[in-house]
């Protein structure tokens, strides 16, 4: 490494090891602290404790006095004396300022108390009787029930220090076991960048010492930045002047830790030969006879549009959309059968995709409050049906901004009966909306259909539906991919969008208000959806990089996982890297031009049913 560059790189990792300490201190900066309380704990309220963890009677007086003040259901304690290592892996995971009032964020745990509401426990299947700890959990354990009790108070769900509590010695392989597999930056990803960032360092001690020792300096001085006047850790001055030492100690017991843990080369075994035997037959059993007619005009003038991959899952298949020259409706064909739906939506939402969807759905809040927002000058909702609900993030996110309104979510699947039970919805409905229509009655002032009539094998059955469930003079809100998006010119087959094979129906504009309107609807509000920056060309190159390297260990996949193939893999997605920060980079670039360019990805409409 040249000098100057020696120096350069010296530099940046200063300045980012001292940003780093400065955002940590901020995500710990909302972190109230336990003050004495002369009330016993209220009888409300029951304490989890961690295996090794004791709880004072002034911590718990303490605790239930803090969770009451602030209207706290959930409160999970943090010890005053919590390792160094263990408060930066705190730090990293949870924003303290932000933690409670985010209703999508993850649950998270300090792992070592938590005061709960006994009603909240309760909903959970967990009764406990007044006076009664539940004790003795694992590390891991408790983080896992921390999730499910964000999910059950996910506006009343915070933490606090607790002076009092001492916190019990983990081992690597304990604090590996409990870290949370929820996290947006896999722990490898994250190992691996602190590796580097290591090898940097001491490239840059060796080439520009007194630059180098300021970066270390700064590495060095992070715990200490972080940690403040308010943790007194017991290894406070070892793990500040012994970190360059015992940092990298730390990550190789950690590796080795993360690499004694590892499951099988196989999870997946069981699920394996289910759809092996299944694929067996062979994929054509998933499609239903090739049509001759558009389905929305009936005309025979059909053209190629793309053909492409399962553009998620990477399960076999190749899948059609063709264009009609008509009316520009642009339908599947030969279209899934309904084994064939089953097949390509299994284990997607839910299974062994539902942890890797519920990431994606977390990252909508933004997008979840801009279509609630859509109905306010034009309605004000006491009824509101969410038709394809899921697991309910967007009728959670809606109650910020009508925290009136009464929201019922419907959906094929149980996870709004999930919703139902973490109070996410306030009544889930489970089956097919045109056959649960009639039994609902025109009770809704506002029925919603976000990204959920392209994947109906009758999109125009569903509207009639809605305009059944609608009180007169109620609102339709649709939102759906704009087929005729400029970018989807543009990127082909690699368009997410296309989302293949799951998105059966793509209509244009003109069609979907022309059907409203043949349904008694006058459409009120017309909105082109542009997207978070960093969607379409980012989007494209993963996909591209997905449908060249699927995931060995799908069970899906021909091949049965090895190691060579895991590396390979793994390879393969680090060389991707710089490509998709390009188009990252390209997609904020292009970002303020999209509505110019007619290059959105979706389009809404609200529509009011008349009288």
């Amino acid at each position: 490494m040249p000098r100057n560059m020696a120096h350069l790189t010296a530099a940046a990792l200063g300045a980012g090891f001292a940003l780093n300490a400065v955002r940590l201190n901020r995500r710990l900066s909302g972190l109230g602290v336990l003050e004495p309380s002369a009330d016993p704990p209220s009888p409300d309220f029951r304490f989890v404790l961690a295996s090794g963890v004791r709880l004072d009677d002034a911590t718990r007086r303490a605790a239930s006095a803090f969770a009451s003040r602030e209207g706290l259901k959930v409160l999970d304690l943090l010890p005053g004396d919590l390792p160094t290592v263990e408060l930066l892996d705190f730090a990293r995971l949870v924003n303290t300022r932000s933690f409670r009032r985010d209703r999508l964020a993850f649950g998270r745990s300090a792992q070592h108390a938590v005061v709960v509401e006994a009603a909240v426990l309760e909903r959970l299947g967990t009764p406990l009787p007044a006076g009664t700890d539940l004790a003795g959990l694992s590390a891991a354990e408790l983080t896992d029930l921390l999730g499910q009790l964000k999910k059950s108070a996910p506006t009343t769900t915070g933490f606090a220090l607790a002076p009092g509590l001492r916190s019990v010695r983990r081992t690597a392989r304990e604090r590996v076991a409990a870290r949370p597999g929820n996290t947006f930056v896999p722990p490898s990803a994250a190992l691996a960048a602190r590796l580097a960032a290591g090898a940097l360092t001491v490239a840059c001690l060796a080439m520009a010492p007194a630059w180098g020792a300021a970066a270390l300096a700064g590495y060095a001085l992070q715990p200490t930045l972080v940690r403040g006047r308010r943790f007194a850790p017991p290894d406070r001055h070892r793990a500040t002047w012994l970190r360059p030492v015992l940092g990298p100690g730390d990550w190789l017991s950690t590796a080795r830790a993360a690499h004694a843990l590892r499951g099988p080369a196989d999870p997946h075994a069981g699920l394996r030969a289910e759809y092996q035997a299944e694929l067996a037959r062979g994929v054509e059993q998933f499609f239903e006879p090739r049509r001759g007619s558009c389905p929305w005009c009936g005309s025979s003038d059909l053209r190629h549009r793309v053909t492409a991959r399962d553009m998620y899952q990477g399960k076999p298949g190749r899948f059609t959309l063709e264009e009609c020259g008509d009316c520009g409706h642009i339908f599947q064909n030969p279209r899934l059968s309904l084994a064939g739906l089953d097949f390509y939506y299994r284990d997607c939402y839910d299974g062994i995709g539902e942890r890797q969807m519920e990431k994606v759905f977390v990252l909508q809040g933004s997008a979840y409050r801009d279509r609630a927002r859509l109905l306010h000058p034009h309605t004000v909702p006491r009824t509101w049906l969410d038709v394809g609900a899921g697991h309910g993030h967007f009728c959670l996110v809606a109650q910020d901004v009508w925290p009136q309104t009464v929201f019922h979510g419907l959906d094929r699947s149980d996870a709004v009966e999930q919703a139902e039970k973490y109070g996410w919805v306030h009544r889930g409905h489970r089956g097919d909306f045109p056959g649960l229509a009639e039994s609902l009655g025109a009770a809704y002032d506002v029925v919603s259909m976000f990204h959920y009539l392209e994947h109906t094998l009758d999109p125009r059955a569903e509207l009639e539906a809605a305009r059944g469930v609608l009180k007169p003079g109620g609102h339709l809100v649709i939102e759906v991919p704009d087929p005729q998006s400029s970018l989807s010119q543009l990127l082909g087959r690699h368009w997410i969008p296309w989302m293949q094979p799951q998105h059966v129906h793509l209509m244009p504009f003109a069609n979907l208000r022309q059907a409203l309107l043949e349904r008694g609807f006058t459409t009120v509000v017309e909105q082109r959806v542009t997207g978070r920056p960093g969607g379409d060309f980012c989007g494209a190159v993963v996909e591209r990089f997905r449908s060249w390297t699927p995931s060995p260990r799908h069970p899906w996949s021909r091949t049965p996982p090895t190691r060579t193939r895991a590396l390979a893999h793994a390879v393969i997605w680090t060389s991707s890297v710089p490509l998709i920060v390009a188009a990252a980079a390209a997609d904020l670039a292009i970002a303020p031009f999209l509505g110019a360019l007619r290059g959105g990805q979706a389009y809404r409409i609200l529509a009011r049913k008349e009288a």
